[in-house]
């Protein structure tokens, strides 16, 4: 079999359909998770350009009644919108002459008959030929979309604005619901070491209590985490310096994130999760996460369930799949996957085509309309300008 008929095979098969929307995908390769997907994974819908009605349920108390009087109907639901229209993102990627002499050589070994068979149906070479097409799809067509996802999440999630940019001058700015207090600056300067951090943390407790909110997570970078450790007022509340006579005494050094986590969880607070994920672009990279915030999520009581289909004997653990779906719990809303241009059915796009003529070489090219959509935007409190 040559290299044509091997990513035709491929194509029929759906090899490449389901690498592209494989739902696992979402939540990154191992080693680079993206916790931007466990807070808004991703929800295939119908239509590019719609309404979300966000409905949340309050519980008032109920009252003392007559044995015979009628019930009493309190409003018990609220409810807010947001006019949603999806963009679009794509990019392409081609397997160069050298890798695809590669995958020729491998395909001689196995019309020769020197690999072997596996389960009396595919020799090894057509296999690692396989491997090394998907693998190639995956890194540099799959895994762009979801990090292009994964930037917009964290955009709306600490600015609530997403900023599209693309080839050609192509800018829009796309902005979100932005309650009145949930994003404001530090009260002060976290490296000055008159200023107590802390107050600001007891702040967005306050703040989100105040609106019947409890938080559930704490996210952060390393540069932030570090400007924190070597506070003296949050030094000296850990018993790492004391204050004699206006003097700072007490051991050299900093606190450690567990230091950190153990004095924050007096105050019934989550521990901070550290999140330093990079991604890469022509001429550089940038950080998921900004590097001078601090965000601080409610629970929601919102539940999303990621169908895992026929994935599901092959990624079972017990603990984390159930009945074919992995749960995600307290999610702020979720990032929409539509249909994109020329396609039937929502999901990513893929396209594989091999070509023949000189030079040699496999092009690629990936689709997806997309945008996320935050459905609890008062779960939200971000400290910016941490410094």
């Amino acid at each position: 079999m040559d290299i044509v008929g091997l990513t035709e095979q491929m194509r029929q098969d759906g090899a490449f359909t389901r690498i592209i929307n494989n739902p696992l995908a979402q939540f990154g390769p191992e080693g680079r998770n993206y916790l931007g997907a466990t807070l808004m994974p991703e929800q295939t819908v119908p239509e590019n350009q719609y309404t979300e009605s966000a409905i949340k349920y309050r519980t008032p108390i109920a009252n003392s009644a007559g044995r015979y009087s009628p019930v009493q109907l309190k409003a018990g639901v609220y409810e807010g919108s947001m006019n949603v229209r999806l963009g679009e993102s794509d990019i392409g990627s081609e397997f160069k002459a050298k890798e695809y002499d590669a995958l020729i050589k491998l395909l001689e070994k196995a019309q020769v008959g020197t690999g072997g068979g596996l389960a009396g149906t595919t020799d090894r070479p057509t296999m690692a030929a396989m491997a090394a097409i998907l693998g190639w799809v995956d890194a540099t067509v799959n895994l762009p979309l979801l990090e292009f996802n994964e930037l917009q999440r964290w955009q709306a999630i600490v600015s609530a604005v997403v900023n599209c940019r693309g080839d050609g001058g192509f800018s829009e700015d796309i902005t979100y619901p932005t309650p009145t207090g949930h994003r404001p600056n530090a009260g002060g300067t976290w490296s000055d070491d008159t200023y107590d951090p802390y107050l600001d943390f007891m702040a967005a407790q306050a703040f989100l209590a105040a609106k019947g909110f409890s938080i559930g997570r704490i996210i952060a970078s390393t540069p932030v985490m570090a400007i924190l450790a070597l506070n003296a007022k949050i030094r000296a509340r850990l018993g790492l310096l004391s204050i004699v006579g206006g003097a700072i005494t007490g051991l050299a050094g900093h606190a450690s994130l567990g230091d950190i986590n153990a004095l924050i969880a007096k105050d019934n607070l989550p521990p901070i999760e550290k999140y330093d994920l990079q991604y890469r672009t022509q001429s550089g990279t940038g950080y998921f996460l900004p590097r001078n915030v601090m965000v601080f999520v409610a629970t929601t009581n919102r539940d999303m369930s990621i169908d895992l289909g026929d994935l599901q004997p092959m990624f079972a653990d017990g603990g984390q799949v159930q009945n074919g779906v992995i749960p995600v719990s307290n999610v702020l809303g979720y990032t929409a996957i539509g249909r994109p241009a020329g396609q039937s059915l929502p999901g990513r796009r893929s396209l594989v085509t091999p070509y023949e003529n000189k030079p040699p070489r496999i092009e690629a090219e990936g689709s997806q309309t997309s945008l996320p959509v935050i459905t609890e935007p008062e779960a939200v409190y971000v400290i910016g300008n941490i410094g």
